[in-house]
């Protein structure tokens, strides 16, 4: 958090001293990459080849070196990407954005956030893509006016645009269990509700906790708190009002809500009766000890990211335990009763917007043609399946990978493989929900396309902030989101009585609880009233 903070600090004061662009006058003009072997023009417009450079992070460009799907794009478009590493952090990455900006080496072009493509494109660092989308990107254009909520956030109140975001898949995480730990210790009916996922763990404890002092039901990594939706809790723009503490969809909790206090009472008896793991309350439990006690047995239910339950059926489990069997449970009901709704991150990411140096401005035909193909069907086939015969096949309209998920994902570092994993920074282009819940494993696959349904996602609502609401938001919820953690965990520990409940909500407020909504607010109001 404190690189975070640190780094909006850099940034607004840089904003701030009306010289950003004074080391601009020189391009960074380094291409260097060989495109002699690449023969076709396809969209490149030009005779021959084309190239440009391309700043972004280094794992995504080491990850798009291996997909094999990748040299078809340069061949259909017949243009070569020369990638410029930035970093290998958010952090890291976004302050040499900055960097590059200000001592004029920045590239033809790069992925930045969307804050630093509105202000330093609006101060002449970068191409205006409009007319260039309007002659040149004709998929580009017919997207962004199908899309108005992506047209608002790209275009400025005259018309610019000066970056294209990235945008990202539609799905939430899973609660996953053991099947084989239910079975045997009688569980046939899996749990709907709260109350009955706290019978079931407390079945799983009786049965298993009896001989062992270190198992617990429900074990996992990071923080605890991931059951807002279940107890009405979470954080979002609920008829344009803003409740709560969160970043552009990432599930965050609205203290105020009644179901949060209860969430809290929950979580304090999970503990009482030995239910969950205690490190992972504590805040001190790694990774790495997390998947070791799900794998062992020291562990039976987990909510974590949609691969995480085939990991544990790839990586040991089985081999641990032949009885070993994951299998994932439908979102629980709300305290009402009903389905509940889980917030998704945002349709577009707003740290993952990719510009056009102004310097490089004769390459911004190039680019703009070379992205257009991947808003084509061509080029949106080929991103998300691959190649007809070799990675896919298609039976009366509909495509299914002929090649095996965890085969090709388990290849070593650096050789190419078949990936589809669309939730991974390549280039801005749309993403085919269908296809990333399919490049997958059966268990995970079947479960995304009955679970991942309007039904129980509610996509998250994206919101930019000028520089100065940034830098306040930083400093804010660095105080706010270490000071509640840390407090809620004594409710939950019973270090501190639920009695003392409505002093903590006072002492969020004076942390900056209330502020953090009120900007949230202003930055909601002034994109989409």
């Amino acid at each position: 958090m404190k690189k975070k903070k640190a780094f909006y600090l850099v940034f607004a004061a840089l904003l701030a001293s009306g010289s950003v662009l004074a080391g601009c006058s020189q391009n960074a003009k380094t291409n260097t990459a060989n495109t002699a072997n690449t023969t076709n023009s396809g969209n490149g417009g030009t005779e021959g080849s084309s190239s440009f450079s391309y700043l972004m992070h280094d794992k995504f460009i080491n990850w798009l070196k291996e997909d094999k799907w990748y040299p078809y794009v340069e061949k259909a478009t017949g243009t070569t990407v020369e990638f410029v590493p930035g970093g290998s952090n958010d952090d890291e990455y976004y302050a040499s954005v900055d960097q590059k900006i200000i001592s004029g080496t920045f590239p033809d072009s790069g992925i930045v956030s969307v804050s630093q493509a509105t202000v330093y494109g609006a101060q002449g660092a970068f191409v205006d893509l409009a007319p260039y989308i309007d002659k040149f990107g004709p998929n580009i254009k017919s997207y962004i006016e199908k899309n108005p909520t992506y047209k608002t956030m790209i275009t400025d109140k005259e018309g610019h645009i000066y970056g294209l975001v990235a945008e990202a898949p539609r799905f939430a995480d899973f609660i996953f269990y053991r099947a084989d730990h239910f079975e045997k210790a009688g569980i046939t009916k899996a749990p709907q509700t709260i109350d009955e996922l706290t019978d079931v763990m407390r079945k799983l404890k009786a049965y298993y906790g009896k001989d062992n002092k270190n198992y617990y039901p429900m074990v996992g990594r990071e923080h605890y708190f991931r059951f807002q939706s279940a107890f009405n809790a979470a954080a979002n723009f609920d008829d344009g009002i803003s409740k709560g503490i969160y970043a552009n969809g990432k599930t965050g909790t609205d203290l105020y809500s009644d179901g949060y206090k209860k969430m809290v009472e929950w979580y304090k008896t999970l503990y009482s009766e030995g239910l969950i793991d205690p490190e992972w309350v504590a805040g001190s439990g790694t990774e790495e000890s997390w998947e070791s006690k799900m794998l062992t047995g020291q562990g039976s239910i987990s909510y974590d990211h949609l691969t995480r339950p085939s990991w544990f059926m790839d990586n040991g489990g089985p081999e641990n335990d032949p009885d070993y069997n994951i299998a994932i449970l439908p979102y629980l009901k709300d305290l009402n009763g009903n389905p509940s709704v889980q917030t998704t991150e945002t349709q577009y990411n707003t740290l993952r917007a990719m510009v056009v140096n102004e310097d490089s401005k004769d390459k911004a035909e190039t680019i703009i043609k070379f992205l257009d193909y991947l808003y084509s069907d061509e080029g949106q086939t080929l991103v998300s399946w691959g190649v007809e015969g070799e990675s896919y096949k298609d039976e009366g309209g509909n495509k299914q990978y002929i090649v095996d998920f965890s085969e090709q994902e388990a290849t070593p570092a650096g050789e190419p493989r078949w990936s589809f994993l669309n939730d991974r920074l390549t280039f801005v282009k749309p993403v085919d929900n269908d296809a990333f819940y399919s490049w997958n494993t059966e268990l995970v696959r079947n479960a995304a396309h009955e679970l991942f349904t309007d039904e129980n996602l509610k996509t998250g609502v994206t919101v930019t902030y000028t520089a100065d609401q940034a830098k306040q938001l930083a400093d804010l919820s660095a105080k706010v989101n270490e000071a509640v953690t840390s407090l809620v965990t004594e409710f939950v520990n019973g270090k501190r009585p639920m009695s003392e409940w409505d002093t903590f909500l006072s002492e969020m407020e004076t942390a900056g609880y209330k502020k953090i909504v009120a900007l949230q607010q202003e930055a909601y109001d002034a994109m989409y009233k």
